[in-house]
């Protein structure tokens, strides 16, 4: 990375800590000075130094030199369908939807800063076309048309560097990506580098990774009727656990529409289906595969261990009960309509569904009061809440012999950083109903948990190598969800796994330098 621009975001942060943070620890470390300036806005009595980082609204400000003049076209290549829209969008659409308006802006913003002019052009790319778009990047390689950032649902950017179509971001010369700044997560860098190597980046920069973020939402009339204690203590004493969301949403089952068997018009206290409950894995703190002694990857010894036998058979014991709606086969939409409905304590699944494109605003729109806290910590043992992003997020990547790789890198910088001013805030308060700054991100319980959420976002090779791995995430929640034994099934896994990790670092090994 741009080792210049790194030194000065830092001392910038150590300055800003000892002009304005009263009480912040000697010892706050850079990742966490980040995180601070995300979620707070300066005082009125705030330094010059403070005014220089932060902007009037207390976002964080990126350390681009502002005269930077490509004058040039900057050709971009996106999946055509993301989920939720997140690339080109006209001015006359973007009157009247924050979220659309907040894209439009930072797509002006960028070019008006870089001097640039985007040039976007689509290609069908969601999960049933991850192998066309593909075939179209090699067929365009192969004819000598080169775009300068590519743009692509996340499993596909897997295919594309095992493909030997991505440039390693680390060795571009005057590298822009500043991954210290707040709109890269933390974790990103641990979780997508691959023998020093790093293809593909994500954050602020697709508002699908904040919309697929999981979270659990609940019903907050239900839990007070029921006199349960709001779960937002539970979250700030980090004893908002696996085990306290069963215990919350046990006892809960009724047959409201008394026909003695369990139905979309029942009331639950926890709804979901299978291929969300990837995120309690995740959220345990495990990840599916890692580096291995050869700086290559290998499956982790959670996988496979104790820790997931255990967490699969909680699971899958707490779904047996009787007090949960979980869908076993992605078909039926039942365990949606009856938390909208106000008939559900608890749900997993993505941020999305609060805004007003999903069911025509079912829940936005809903006369009963609702809140979202972050996936639950596997036991009080554990440190950190860690969330995990649906797989229709967008990676931005460099496509080999891109002109001007330099620029390429500036321009995802821009776009992310003026992304988390302008996109992410828009996003907010599209889905949760009020409006959010950092500094409001310190007084309301909403916006804390957003917070909460969106900065423990993690990434997982295993998930965005999901082709070549036989979808291996899916594998524990699959068994979960129909109250299986990891232990007993876990065998017929093997095998296939071991065959497409060796197949995967042989592809590796060809394209990493």
């Amino acid at each position: 990375m741009k080792t210049y621009a790194r030194i000065i975001a830092m001392l910038c942060a150590l300055m800003m800590l000892t002009g304005c943070f009263v009480g912040c620890a000697d010892t706050q470390d850079p990742a966490e000075t980040t995180e601070a300036a995300q979620t707070q806005a300066p005082s009125e009595s705030a330094d010059e130094t403070v005014d220089l980082n932060l902007d009037k609204d207390g976002f964080w400000k990126d350390d681009l030199p502002e005269e930077l003049d490509f004058n040039e076209i900057v050709t971009i290549l996106y999946w055509l369908d993301a989920e939720r829209k997140e690339f080109v969008i006209e001015e006359d659409e973007a009157d009247g939807d924050m979220v659309k308006e907040a894209i439009y802006n930072r797509n002006m913003a960028t070019e008006e800063r870089l001097g640039i002019t985007f040039e976007w052009v689509g290609q069908n790319g969601d999960s049933g076309d991850r192998a066309n778009f593909t075939n179209y990047v090699q067929n365009c390689y192969s004819g000598g048309t080169y775009y300068d950032i590519i743009a692509t649902y996340s499993r596909t950017a897997g295919m594309l560097l095992t493909e030997g179509l991505l440039q390693d971001l680390n060795s571009i010369d005057d590298n822009y990506i500043n991954t210290t700044q707040p709109w890269w997560p933390k974790t990103m860098l641990e979780t997508c580098s691959i023998a020093d190597s790093l293809f593909f980046v994500s954050g602020d920069i697709s508002t699908n990774v904040l919309h697929f973020m999981y979270a659990v939402y609940y019903n907050m009339d239900m839990l007070k009727n029921f006199q349960i204690e709001d779960p937002i203590q539970f979250v700030d004493d980090k004893t908002w656990t696996i085990d306290k969301l069963i215990e919350l949403s046990t006892g809960l089952y009724s047959d409201l529409d008394q026909d003695g068997a369990q139905s979309d018009n029942d009331q639950y206290g926890f709804s979901s289906t299978y291929f969300h409950l990837d995120a309690f894995y995740t959220g345990s703190n495990m990840k599916l595969i890692e580096a291995g002694n050869d700086d290559y990857l290998q499956i982790t010894e959670d996988f496979f261990g104790e820790k997931t036998v255990n967490l699969v058979d909680k699971l899958g014991t707490w779904f047996k009960s009787g007090d949960t709606y979980v869908n076993h086969n992605g078909g039926s939409k039942g365990y949606t309509v009856t938390f909208e409905e106000g008939n559900c304590a608890f749900r997993l699944d993505r941020v999305y569904i609060a805004d007003n494109e999903y069911h025509n605003g079912a829940l936005r729109n809903a006369d009963w009061e609702y809140g979202i806290l972050p996936v639950p910590l596997h036991d009080e043992n554990q440190e950190d809440y860690i969330t995990v992003v649906g797989n229709p997020f967008t990676l931005w990547c460099v496509m080999q012999n891109a002109k001007d790789p330099s620029m390429s890198t500036a321009v995802i910088e821009c776009l992310a950083s003026e992304g988390y001013r302008k996109t992410s805030p828009a996003l907010f308060e599209n889905n949760m109903k009020y409006r959010y700054t950092p500094d409001n991100a310190g007084k309301g319980d909403g916006a804390r948990m957003f917070d909460i959420v969106r900065s423990s976002i993690t990434f997982d090779l295993g998930r965005i190598f999901s082709d070549i791995l036989g979808f291996m995430s899916e594998m524990p929640s699959n068994t979960a969800a129909t109250s299986g034994s990891w232990s007993g099934v876990q065998a017929k896994y093997k095998t296939t796994l071991k065959r497409g990790i060796a197949d995967l670092n042989k592809a590796l090994e060809q394209v990493i330098d």
